[in-house]
């Protein structure tokens, strides 16, 4: 058995290599690592970790066209979402309202019995999710969590 430590990184296409960029440094809070326009991309980071994801530009966006990824949504192949973790339930919070505050609709809030999750599009309707687990996901886990899928409503102080 191969022993895999985390998520290394995930590319993704894009429509609009600049337009993405901005969406991820200043909504999403990515560190820029390297803008290779030979290569190819734009490679980013999170926290003290090398590229957690890398964004290319598209040769031919309506080459292969996806459908708008949904919640519970099965159909078609490839990557249904994204979604990146907080700490905290706090920071989660926080993240909600900064997504707002910066012109992000959210789609969804969502308790999942082990997390909770805030779900909104990227500038390509890329499905993306902040998640806070909680502290006994494991144990939730194990005990056969019954996600009930209840919204979660954020309040600001």
């Amino acid at each position: 058995m191969i022993k895999l430590q985390r998520l290394g990184h995930i590319l993704i296409n894009v429509r609009d290599i600049e337009r993405s960029k901005a969406f991820y440094t200043k909504v999403l809070g990515f560190d820029i690592l390297e803008q290779d326009p030979d290569h190819g991309g734009l490679f980013l980071s999170l926290g003290d970790y090398g590229n957690t994801l890398d964004i290319f530009q598209s040769t031919n966006p309506d080459d292969f066209p996806q459908p708008k990824s949904r919640l519970g949504n099965r159909e078609g192949m490839g990557v249904r979402h994204i979604a990146f973790a907080v700490a905290t339930e706090e920071e989660l919070k926080q993240a909600y309202f900064a997504l707002q505050d910066a012109g992000v609709p959210i789609y969804r809030a969502v308790d999942h019995t082990s997390q909770k999750s805030v779900y909104f599009y990227d500038p390509d309707e890329n499905l993306l999710e902040i998640v806070w687990e909680r502290p006994n996901v494991r144990a939730v886990f194990a005990a056969g969590r019954q996600d009930n899928d209840q919204p979660v409503s954020f309040e600001r102080c």
